[in-house]
């Protein structure tokens, strides 16, 4: 895994954070900062929020109405920017949305990491042949023709690829410490396959559940049926990201009918995601519990 230093979100996130105090402390508003330089004002926020990268034009030119000319200075900030600006994620990610990509490039240098999944295995734990069974539904593979079908396998096969480089968060030395994952019971009761009469697929993946289940950065939780009913239910999936600076405020993912969306500045929606996690991961099962519930699963397959 890439060093946090080496890191292009990292350094994109470190750059905003020293543009912002650099401008309060120079006495400038967003407003003035964009009247001055002739940019829209959310160019400004984007910069600071550290959604892009700052061209190295516009570094100088922010520098240069900061009244910064130290030369060490200078180059401090041109280095951290010429790191924030270099692609972070590979050219397969393309074929995913620009709000999870976002997402991927956060989640490359979480330090902790929150999951709660209603109907699915999350996506860090799942195998390859799950993850193919879920897209195939998803892109509804058989109602399409020849040419379409093949467009679709293609892009399939990328997210797979996607989901294998995202993995080895699981498996290396990088930042993320410890990985928590919540779902309901219906996640392992589904029978991924079944549609079209593989229950392989399920077994497989019920079995890789167990082996993660070793792992010392992996906390996986089941909410068991006979628990009742409970904050999860009616609620979408989604992920909460948190950071080793404490400066850093989290992120949080979630997908649902509308769409999806990637959200770091509203620390109202933060405060109820958070809340929400601790209390499913208090009703859900761990240890001897958590086995057993997987054993029925495949013994029920």
């Amino acid at each position: 895994m890439t060093n946090l230093v080496e890191a292009p979100a990292y350094q994109r996130r470190r750059l905003s954070r020293r543009l912002t105090r650099t401008r309060r402390t120079t006495g400038f508003t967003q407003q003035q900062v964009a009247a001055e330089l002739h940019w829209s004002q959310s160019k400004v926020t984007r910069i600071e929020s550290g959604e892009v990268g700052v061209s190295h034009t516009d570094l100088l030119a922010l520098l240069s109405l900061y009244r910064i000319s130290d030369d060490s200075t200078v180059r401090e900030f041109t280095r951290i920017a010429d790191i924030a600006r270099r692609p972070s994620l590979p050219q397969m990610s393309n074929v995913h949305s620009k709000a999870f990509r976002e997402y991927l490039e956060n989640e490359q240098i979480a330090q902790a990491l929150h999951s709660f999944e209603p109907c699915y295995v999350p996506g860090l734990l799942q195998t390859e042949k799950y993850r193919t069974a879920v897209l195939r539904n998803a892109y509804q593979l058989s109602s399409l023709n020849g040419e379409e079908q093949a467009e679709v396998e293609r892009r399939i096969a990328q997210k797979v690829e996607v989901m294998r480089w995202r993995q080895r968060l699981l498996t290396s030395k990088g930042t993320l410490t410890k990985a928590n994952f919540v779902v309901d019971e219906a996640a392992i009761r589904r029978v991924v396959g079944a549609e079209v009469g593989d229950t392989s697929v399920m077994r497989e993946q019920l079995e890789r559940l167990k082996v993660a289940l070793k792992s010392p950065k992996v906390d996986f939780r089941v909410i068991p049926f006979s628990s009742g009913a409970h904050l999860g239910m009616g609620q979408s999936s989604y992920v909460l990201l948190e950071f080793s600076n404490v400066d850093d405020p989290p992120v949080i993912y979630e997908e649902n009918a509308t769409g999806e969306l990637t959200t770091r500045e509203d620390e109202d929606r933060i405060k109820i995601v958070e809340s929400s996690f601790e209390s499913l991961q208090s009703r859900a099962v761990t240890g001897t519990d958590l086995k057993r519930l997987l054993d029925d699963a495949l013994a029920a397959l």
